[in-house]
């Protein structure tokens, strides 16, 4: 390892041919660029590696909804991480090398130490002609934590497993009780739908409730 003076490179971070330069202790240093192991890895890493792939390419497709549902991330760590942490070991089924996410068990939201706010009762997913989707709820009658208001934003995500695509409808008020969207002819065929509630301010926000699979039809 040589440590780099910095009138030498400026800034500069990176690689330059086979040369890696990062910082550490405040000094610039240079190492050689690690040469990729020609070894295979052991049943365990392979195990490891397989989950963490699928699950990490599912995840990145509510790069939106991951930074608003988590809300306390560990020290040193990021939202992501933690909802990778969860995930990993919460929400996936099957073994190695079959894998398969979990989708009852997905979490997009994880309430943090100031305490969460109260999801939904009686919530029905329903499909019908023209490509269209029905999300309707009934709110507790009484709500357990007195965080919770109507004007809480309900959260919707929508997921085609086949076609591994996404849609972020609108997003209403608690008070509202229901969506109807229209998807893209695309989200024909089955599709997994997921919710949670946050304040309006996002400093809080209910657990995630799994609606279910409906099959969409044209």
């Amino acid at each position: 390892m040589a440590i780099l003076e910095q009138g030498l490179i400026g800034t500069f971070t990176g690689k330059m041919g086979s040369l890696v330069v990062s910082k550490w202790k405040n000094k610039y240093v240079g190492k050689a660029k690690p040469k990729a192991s020609s070894k295979p890895g052991s049943d365990m890493q392979l195990d490891y590696r397989s989950k963490f792939t699928l699950m990490g390419k599912f995840l990145r497709r509510f790069s939106e909804h991951i930074p608003i549902g988590y809300q306390n991330p560990q020290v040193g760590t990021t939202k992501m991480n933690d909802a990778m942490k969860y995930n990993l070991l919460n929400s996936i089924s099957g073994v190695y090398p079959n894998y398969k996410v979990n989708y009852a068990n997905i979490k997009l939201s994880e309430p943090g130490f100031k305490g969460d706010i109260d999801g939904v009762e009686s919530f029905v997913l329903t499909a019908s002609p023209l490509v269209k989707l029905k999300f309707t709820w009934k709110n507790p009658a009484i709500f357990n934590s007195k965080r919770t208001l109507e004007t809480d934003i309900a959260y919707v995500v929508f997921y085609h497993a086949d076609k591994m695509i996404t849609i972020d409808p609108p997003r209403p008020l608690r008070s509202k009780l229901e969506l109807d969207i229209t998807l893209p002819k695309i989200f024909i065929g089955d599709v997994h739908g997921w919710v949670f509630f946050g304040s309006a301010d996002r400093k809080f926000v209910s657990h995630t409730q799994y609606l279910g699979k409906v099959t969409v039809i044209e």
